[in-house]
């Protein structure tokens, strides 16, 4: 196996952002983080992810994790430039966008923008196209967390069902006590105040929908109707979890990746 490595391409804007990648090819896979983790969130999945044939790379979304932090800047479309500008860097043509949580939106947008790239979509627990109704109490708890070490882990403790062990949950929460606040309230923004179901293509590329059947923010139903609904040909799998897929049901996960890259393959 390839040794991850971690470097960072230069966006428009000339924010660095950072990446690691892992497994040599020739299928492309980049994988986008939820809110205040980092690349690093996909750890425990990759370890049941067999590499042959495929190089993955975990990005740290600008603001979070070794990448930049400027303010101001957490557009769909920077987004989703940033995620081009490491697909050059690594020299993915075409590839497979990973999205969990609030970065399942960001890689629909990024199909949006470059449909000619990417190849295939796996959306993790979250987001539709649309604006996202959470209440404004809601908001302003989870971005009050910024740097406070405790209550994030607190946080994100109500996001798991299953057994997750508890260094996993420090190393999250690492990466996570370092993101700005004005980070945290930006990106967040970003997921519930956007808008493209007007831009979703009639012929998407295959896409592959994983939720949490105990999964508060976007259940079962939600899922169904807000993301599925919306995305021809979209198949549906779900998890006995909640949230945080990536952690509590790392091997199922990566299992479920690997049939949707063989099925690619296949095509």
């Amino acid at each position: 196996m390839h040794i991850a490595s971690q470097t960072a391409a230069r966006a428009e804007d000339g924010t660095a952002i950072a990446y690691r990648t892992q497994g040599t090819g020739p299928a492309e896979v980049l994988f986008m983080h939820g809110w205040a983790g980092s690349g690093a969130y996909f750890d425990e999945m990759l370890k049941y992810v067999d590499l042959s044939g495929v190089r993955v790379c975990t990005v740290d979304l600008r603001g979070h994790g070794a990448s930049d932090k400027p303010e101001g800047s957490y557009s769909l479309d920077r987004l989703a430039q940033d995620m081009l500008a490491v697909a050059d860097a690594i020299g993915a043509r075409r590839f497979v966008a990973v999205g969990y949580s609030m970065s399942a939106k960001f890689a629909q947008y990024l199909t949006c923008v470059a449909p000619d790239r990417v190849l295939g979509q796996v959306l993790v627990a979250g987001c539709p196209a649309g604006e996202i109704p959470l209440p404004a109490e809601t908001v302003a708890d989870w971005i009050s967390r910024a740097g406070d070490r405790e209550r994030l882990i607190e946080l994100e403790r109500w996001f798991i069902t299953q057994p997750v062990e508890a260094d996993v949950l420090e190393r999250w929460a690492d990466d996570a006590v370092k993101v700005p606040r004005t980070v945290l309230d930006e990106s967040l923004s970003t997921c519930l105040s956007t808008s493209f179901v007007d831009r979703l293509s009639d012929t998407p590329p295959p896409t592959l929908i994983v939720g949490g059947l105990h999964d508060p923010i976007m259940p079962p139903d939600t899922l169904r109707a807000g993301v599925v609904a919306a995305i021809p040909g979209a198949r549906l799998a779900l998890l006995d979890s909640n949230h945080d897929i990536p952690v509590e049901r790392p091997r199922e996960l990566a299992g479920l990746l690997e049939a949707f890259l063989a099925g690619q393959r296949a095509d």
